[in-house]
C-alpha cells in the first residue's frame, strides 16, 4: 500500500492506496514539525483511521509544512521510521507536493495561502528559488494567521461596524485576557489565530471585512510578488484553503497588478493521487 499527505500548519490530509485504488481518506491535525513533537506524531497516527493499516504501507510519500528545514525533516523521518517500519519513507515540503500537483511540468510561480504562505519558482524541471518564511509572527502575508490579527484588532480595537463586533462575540465568546493567553502561552497559536477565518469568509460581503483580506493579499504581492520579473511571463498558482475561499479578492489583487493567475486549487491531493499511483 501507499500512502499519501498533504499537511499544513492546521491539518494533515491522507490517502491510502491499493494496487492504484483508494481505499481510505482521512484527516488529522497538522504534522509541521516546528509545532508537534514525535510523540505527538505518534499519537496522532496511532488514534487516527490509519492504524489498522500501519504495518502494511509499504511506501510513505509526505509532503509537510515545515519540512524544509534539515534538522526537522530528519525528526521526521525518525518518526515516520518508528510508526511505519515496512515502510519507504519520502518527505518534501508541502510546496513541492504543490509544485507537482499544479504546475503541469510548465514553468509558473507556486503560491501557498494556507494557515501560513509561501511561494516557489519553478522553471518547468526545477525549482529554481527558494524563499523564506518569516512564520506566523514576522511574516507569512496572505496567510490564514495574518488576515485573522487584522480582524481580531479590528474587533477589539472597536474599528469595525459595531454590528460585525456583536455577531464575532456571538460566534467567539472570548474576552482579550484569553485572546492573548491562547496566542502567547498555549501552544500552535498559528492554527489558533487561522481558526477566526470562518468570520471574515461569513462577513466577506462587509467592506471593512473585504478590506481586511484584500490589504493581506495585496501585502502579499508587495511583499513577494513584486519584485520578481517572471511574473511578467510566468502564471501564478495559487494552493490553499485562503487562496480557494478568497478567490474573488485574489483576482481583484491579480488585476489591480496585472498579473496572470492560472489554478486556484484548495487541496492538492487528489492531483498528488494521479501523479504518484
Amino acid at each position: 500500500m501507499i500512502l499519501i499527505a498533504d499537511s499544513g500548519s492546521t491539518k494533515t490530509e491522507w490517502i491510502l492506496l491499493n494496487q492504484g485504488q483508494e481505499i481510505l481518506r482521512t484527516e488529522t491535525i497538522g504534522l509541521n514539525p516546528f509545532f508537534v513533537s514525535p510523540n505527538e506524531i505518534q499519537s496522532v497516527i496511532n488514534q487516527s483511521a490509519l492504524a489498522p493499516y500501519i504495518d502494511q504501507v509499504k511506501k510513505l510519500n509526505f509532503y509537510g509544512a515545515g519540512c524544509s528545514n534539515d534538522s526537522k525533516k530528519e525528526g521526521l523521518t525518525r518518526s515516520f521510521d518508528t510508526i511505519f517500519n515496512n515502510a519507504e519513507i519520502h518527505i518534501k515540503t508541502d510546496i513541492e507536493g504543490a509544485v507537482m500537483a499544479v504546475s503541469d511540468d510548465r514553468p509558473c510561480i507556486v503560491c501557498i495561502l494556507g494557515t501560513g504562505s509561501t511561494f516557489r519558482i519553478f522553471d518547468g524541471k526545477n525549482i529554481i528559488r527558494k524563499y523564506s518564511s518569516l512564520s506566523y509572527i514576522l511574516g507569512d502575508e496572505g496567510s490564514g494567521t495574518y488576515i485573522a490579527k487584522r480582524l481580531l484588532r479590528g474587533v477589539f480595537y472597536q474599528q469595525l461596524p459595531q454590528h460585525v463586533i456583536d455577531d464575532f462575540f456571538k460566534d467567539y465568546p472570548i474576552n482579550a485576557e484569553e485572546l492573548l493567553h491562547n496566542t502567547y502561552r498555549e501552544p500552535q497559536a498559528n492554527r489558533y489565530l487561522a481558526s477566526f477565518v470562518p468570520f471574515c469568509k461569513k462577513h466577506i460581503q462587509t467592506p471593512e471585512i473585504e478590506s481586511i483580506v484584500l490589504q493581506s493579499f495585496e501585502d502579499f504581492y508587495k511583499v513577494h510578488l513584486s519584485r520578481l520579473e517572471l511574473i511578467k511571463d510566468y502564471p501564478v498558482q495559487f494552493i490553499g484553503s485562503i487562496a480557494f475561499y478568497f478567490s474573488d479578492q485574489l483576482m481583484q489583487i491579480a488585476s489591480k497588478y496585472n498579473f496572470k493567475v492560472g489554478n486556484i486549487v484548495q487541496k492538492p491531493l487528489g492531483m498528488l493521487k494521479k501523479k504518484l499511483s
